[in-house]
């Protein structure tokens, strides 16, 4: 671990180096639909339910050999 930075509002951003940060634009009706299946399947935030449906989209596409 590199870094731990306090933010505002009682956040603690830690700096792994394992991990990269990205940011992408979403239409709002997209975006409400993850905050849905957040809810509804108990993810702790947006990035870990996207994090899962991209490694199980790269899973779908080596099991159909497109990749």
């Amino acid at each position: 671990m590199d870094a731990v930075k306090k933010l505002p509002g009682g956040i603690i951003e830690l700096d792994i180096t394992q991990t990269v940060t990205i940011s992408f634009k979403l239409e709002e009706e997209l975006l409400e639909k993850i905050d849905s299946l957040v809810k509804e399947l108990g993810y702790q935030n947006r990035s870990d339910l996207i994090r899962d449906a991209i490694y199980e989209y790269i899973r779908y596409l080596d099991s159909k050999g497109t990749r």
